[in-house]
């Protein structure tokens, strides 16, 4: 939130260090539209678009029963129109999927390409099932060139014995007729910050602002061997100078609607050698299977903008981040979970992370519950493959005592506007009160529909050059 160093206070020291290092100049004048701290959200809301699960489709024959006979099998997920979210390989009568979802969507349409099966599965059915017609269809012969049990056909590396799919997230799954799956239909996520915690901001949501994608691929038996992140920064409105990082998690399963996590070992997730660069990613010497992805957005950006109506501005798609990383095993059920944290370049301990994610290990703890953060202060456990924990985390890190966030997250096909510096995310975008109000089932799409006000709207995505 730039020019708002004002509304922040903190030791005298340290305050007074904000002041002298900001290079943006300050501005008392407050922010337009207070409304956000009237908002009265549902227990349990991630700020997240996302419908987040972890499930498995159990085969059964055309009396209802388990069957095997698909063993061996690719069994795909898609959208209605056929577009690939996920292929994995049945094994043992079961496929397990990881899909992310924006939360209107209930119905994904699984199909065995190799039989020419098709059921449509409601994601809110309990116990998923894929069911047999009474006579299979006869297969026809099939290659294995690389012999990882996945036929040439559905092998995305049909030379590569180690690797077999390939998925993209957040899922993509496209409402109208476009292709998707062969990544001509690209969905991204937004994860949008404040950047004054433990103090509130003024939530216009556009500090920093990352544009993201991941790509995974799993191995023939469906674990997560590797993948790649593509990352664009944004926005970058906040008076203070971040970095920012990733930390990966076991995903363990689901309980209800929440994400068992489990820490993992030291140096399961490892960076490959020139997939990056070195000048601004790095492993993070303070927290076990995390990156640093920047240290600085200030030099990230190669370009200073900062893409909130005020200020410089400049195409955010000129400055490209990526990295490769390796998984080494054990992982439970084949799959982990990533999740973004922020921190001040000057101050590595002062993090800022998604509602319910607790800190990393680098994390400054007095901080929590200070000021205006409500977020638990008792120990944690960070044990590998021993300490788990359900996400969103009850009661809930990095979140105010009205559960409002310092952080949301959204996933957009196309170049997200943000609200202007200094105007609430609620005027800038009408249908995010019942958005969050309803805990994120209604109003789904919010970010599609600001106010056609371009004093309140910055339209990021006409600096994009597109020749």
């Amino acid at each position: 939130m730039k020019m708002k160093i004002y509304q922040f206070v903190l030791i005298s020291i340290f305050a007074g260090f904000l002041f002298t290092s900001c290079k943006k100049n300050v501005d008392p004048t407050p922010p337009s539209g207070n409304g956000f701290a009237s908002l009265q959200v549902p227990e349990g809301f991630t700020w997240s678009t996302l419908n987040k699960s972890h499930f498995k489709v159990q085969i059964v024959n055309a009396s209802g029963n388990p069957s095997s006979e698909l063993n061996g099998y690719p069994l795909d997920a898609t959208d209605l129109n056929g577009n690939l979210l996920q292929r994995v390989t049945v094994k043992e009568g079961k496929a397990s999927y990881y899909l992310e979802l924006n939360k209107s969507i209930n119905d994904v349409r699984f199909y065995a390409p190799t039989h020419e099966i098709a059921h449509v599965i409601g994601l809110d059915i309990q116990t998923k099932q894929f069911q047999l017609p009474a006579n299979l269809k006869s297969v026809k012969s099939y290659t294995d060139s690389d012999g990882d049990g996945v036929f040439d056909d559905f092998d995305d590396f049909p030379t590569n014995p180690a690797l077999a799919y390939k998925v993209y997230y957040p899922s993509p799954y496209n409402k109208s007729n476009l292709k998707s799956g062969d990544d001509s239909y690209e969905v991204w996520y937004y994860q949008m910050f404040e950047d004054l915690w433990p103090s509130k901001g003024d939530y216009d949501l556009n500090d920093l602002i990352i544009k993201l994608r991941m790509v995974t691929n799993f191995s023939g038996d469906n674990t997560w061997i590797s993948g790649t992140f593509d990352y664009y920064v944004w926005t970058n409105g906040a008076a203070i100078n971040l970095g920012c990082g990733m930390e990966f998690f076991n995903w363990v399963g689901n309980t209800g609607d929440k994400l068992n996590l489990q820490y993992l070992n030291a140096e399961q997730i490892t960076l490959v050698d020139g997939s990056y660069n070195s000048d601004l990613t790095m492993p993070d010497p303070q927290v076990n299977n995390a990156f640093i992805i920047f240290n600085s957005a200030d030099l990230a950006k190669g370009t200073d903008y900062w893409n909130t109506g005020t200020g410089q501005s400049a195409d955010p798609m000129a400055s490209h981040l990526s990295f490769d990383y390796n998984v080494a095993p054990p992982t439970q059920n084949g799959h982990m979970a990533a999740f973004m944290y922020l921190f001040y370049t000057d101050d590595r301990g002062h993090e800022v992370r998604p509602i319910g994610m607790p800190p990393t290990t680098a994390a400054t703890w007095s901080l929590l519950g200070s000021y205006s953060d409500a977020s638990p202060t008792a120990p944690w456990d960070y044990t590998p493959h021993v300490a788990e924990f359900l996400y969103p985390y009850d009661p809930p890190f990095y979140a105010t005592a009205n559960k409002h966030p310092w952080g949301i997250e959204i996933a957009f096909e196309g170049n997200l506007k943000v609200a202007f510096e200094k105007v609430s995310i609620i005027d800038a975008f009408p249908q995010f009160t019942d958005w969050a109000e309803s805990g994120g089932t209604e109003n789904t799409t919010w970010y599609e529909y600001p106010v056609a006000d371009p004093t309140k709207v910055f339209d990021v995505g006409a600096l994009i050059n597109t020749k």
